[in-house]
């Protein structure tokens, strides 16, 4: 129960803080995109908005297209490491999932339970909700090395996709 406690609260209290998300891109770069990919991805049903980031962080970073690709890499891996917190509150009970989130936990359970790793692939590659297959897949008993395997894979498509196409937009507005 204490861990649940802290799965839900750390990530409300570190939006609390005032930060200048791309003062903090510049002087910390992929360490820093990993940790604001973590930690975004760490919350439960409580978006950060740290794909608008993302999206413009390799234009203020002057990246290359090369380095460009390597940032979506790194922040699909603190991406998939955040998802983990959904696993866990699922593996540990589903108590975390409010009233008006039961119909749409039902369904991505039953989802779960029929697709598997496609599944959370899915989800994790679109802006669909994913803590609810996180938390489905932890429940279902869903080993965690395939579940952080798969969100992966559709982290990474998904970063890399906003990365070039925020550096492209930068590129293309404000050259």
């Amino acid at each position: 129960m204490v861990g649940i406690i802290l799965i839900l609260a750390l990530p409300a209290i570190v939006y609390q803080f005032d930060i200048d998300w791309a003062e903090e891109i510049r002087r910390y770069g992929y360490p820093g995109i990993f940790f604001l990919s973590l930690v975004c991805s760490m919350t439960i049903l409580f978006p950060l908005p740290g794909e608008a980031v993302l999206a413009a962080a390799p234009a203020i970073m002057k990246l290359t297209g090369a380095e460009v690709f390597w940032f979506g890499v790194v922040a699909s891996i603190g991406g998939a490491l955040g998802e983990t917190t959904a696993y866990f509150a699922g593996l540990w009970g589903r108590v975390v999932i409010a009233d008006k989130y039961q119909k749409d936990y039902g369904r991505v359970d039953r989802w779960m339970g029929r697709y598997g790793g496609p599944a959370i692939f899915v989800f994790a590659l679109t802006p669909l909700p994913f803590d609810l297959v996180g938390i489905a897949a932890g429940s279902l008993r869903f080993p965690l090395w395939q579940f952080l395997l798969f969100c992966w894979a559709g982290r990474l498509i998904r970063a890399l996709i906003v990365v070039y196409f925020g550096w492209g937009s930068v590129k293309v507005f404000f050259s």
